[in-house]
């Protein structure tokens, strides 16, 4: 029973610690300041490389800075769905046509 509570405690104050803590776009990460090292070196004697396989990183397409008060891109955005207007007066619906009765023989 004593292990039961523990494993039970362990695994509350887990899932409390994993939901804490300041999102990762907050402060700037190691990646964004890389940059394109210098290709390998094949040593003599080795095959070289196949030029086909090598990686190339593309540059990042342009757009306009973020403002540091930004709301982070980790959270989806804000969804709002505009409201139609409403008319003033609702308009009386059209009646529908009277469907024509085939006449029977007589």
């Amino acid at each position: 029973m004593k292990g039961l509570k523990v494993s039970v405690i362990t695994a509350i104050a887990l899932l409390t610690a994993g939901c804490g803590g300041t999102p990762a776009c907050r402060e700037p990460q190691p990646y964004e300041h890389a940059s394109l090292g210098q290709p390998i070196k094949v040593p003599e004697g080795l095959d070289p490389l196949d030029p086909s396989r090598e990686m190339t990183i593309p540059k990042p397409s342009p757009r306009p800075q973020r403002s540091a008060d930004s709301p982070c891109l980790e959270y989806p955005p804000t969804f709002t769905v505009d409201e139609p207007e409403q008319e003033s007066e609702p308009q009386p619906a059209e009646p529908a046509p009277e469907p024509e009765t085939p006449a029977l023989p007589e």
